[in-house]
C-alpha cells in the first residue's frame, strides 16, 4: 500500500517520510525539489500543480496521501487522487480554523479552502490541525546567533507548540486507524508565552538570552520583507490577541499512547542551532 508524502521537504513533510520509511513502509515522495537527503531506496515523483499531467504521475498506484493545504492546484491533484481510486488523504491543516471559526483570517481560509475540496471530492480523509510548530522558533535562530537576543512585538504572546516528531506520528498513525472523517486538534502540553520559549532555548544552549520588546510596526515592516503582508496582518493580530492569554491544551497523548514531548526536549534536542 504505497503511501505519497507531498511537500517532502517540507519540514513536517520530512519527518512522515522518515517515520514511514523507519517503519519499512511503501512511501513515495512528491514534490517541485527533489531533497538532497532524500532516503535511499524512497520513490521520487515531481508534482507540479501547475502541470496538470504531474498530479495524474504523482498518485498513480497510491492509495493514501499525505497532504498540504496548500489551496493552489489543490482540486487538480484531488481530481487525479478520486479518479485513480486513492481512498484517504492525511490532510496538514491548522487550528487557526477553530481559532477564526466566525470570519476566517488568510492562514484559517487558506486552510478551510482545501478541507472544503477534499469534502467535495469524495475521498475519506483524516484531518490534522495543529497549532503552533516548536520548530517556529528556529525563526530566532540567527539573531540569537548573532546578537544573544531576540526582538519581540510581543514577548507575553502565548502558544502551545507541538513537537514535529509528535505531529509525524499522528499523521503516520491516521493512516492506519481506519477513523477517515476524524478530526484532530493537535497542541503541545503546554501553553507558553514568546518570552518562556525564548528562556527554554537559553537554558538548552546553557547561554542567557535577552528578549527585548520591538514596536509592532517595525517588526511587521521587518517581516513584510519576506512574508506577505495579508499574513504579517495576520500574524500581529493573532499575537496581539494572544498577549498574555494563554490558550488550551489539546494533548495528544490519547493518540500517541504516551505523553506529548514539552518545548523543552525540542529546544534540547535542537540547541546547536541557536548556538
Amino acid at each position: 500500500m504505497t503511501i505519497l508524502v507531498t511537500g517532502a521537504g517540507g519540514r513536517i513533510g520530512a519527518t512522515v517520510l522518515r517515520q514511514l520509511y523507519e517503519q519499512g513502509r511503501p512511501v513515495r515522495a512528491a514534490g517541485r525539489t527533489k531533497p538532497a537527503d532524500l532516503p535511499g531506496g524512497v520513490e521520487w515523483a515531481d508534482l507540479d500543480l501547475a502541470a496538470p499531467t504531474s498530479a495524474a504521475r504523482a498518485v498513480a498506484g497510491v492509495e493514501q496521501i499525505f497532504l498540504y493545504a496548500r489551496p493552489e492546484g489543490a482540486e487538480q491533484l484531488l481530481k487525479a487522487a478520486a479518479d485513480a481510486g486513492l481512498r484517504h488523504i492525511v490532510l496538514l491543516s491548522s487550528l487557526a480554523i477553530d481559532h477564526d471559526a466566525e470570519q476566517p483570517g488568510p492562514i484559517a481560509l487558506q486552510h478551510l479552502l482545501v478541507e472544503r475540496a477534499i469534502e467535495a471530492a469524495g475521498i475519506g480523509a483524516t484531518v490534522l490541525r495543529p497549532g503552533a510548530f516548536a520548530s517556529n522558533a528556529l525563526q530566532w535562530a540567527a539573531q540569537i546567533r548573532a546578537e544573544g537576543r531576540v526582538a519581540l512585538p510581543y514577548p507575553r504572546t502565548y502558544s502551545e507548540p507541538v513537537h514535529p516528531d509528535d505531529l509525524a506520528e499522528v499523521a503516520v498513525r491516521a493512516f492506519d486507524d481506519g477513523r477517515a472523517g476524524a478530526v484532530h486538534r493537535i497542541t503541545g502540553p503546554q501553553s507558553l508565552s514568546a518570552r518562556e520559549q525564548v528562556r527554554a532555548i537559553g537554558e538548552a544552549t546553557n547561554r542567557p538570552i535577552e528578549v527585548r520588546e520591538i514596536d509592532p510596526q517595525r517588526y511587521a515592516q521587518q517581516l513584510s520583507a519576506h512574508v506577505p503582508a495579508t499574513f504579517v496582518r495576520s500574524l500581529l493580530d493573532y499575537q496581539r490577541e494572544r498577549d498574555g492569554q494563554p490558550g488550551p491544551v489539546y494533548d495528544v497523548a490519547a493518540l500517541l499512547g504516551r505523553p506529548a514531548r514539552p518545548f523543552a526536549t525540542w529546544a534540547a534536542e535542537n540547541a546547536a542551532s541557536f548556538s
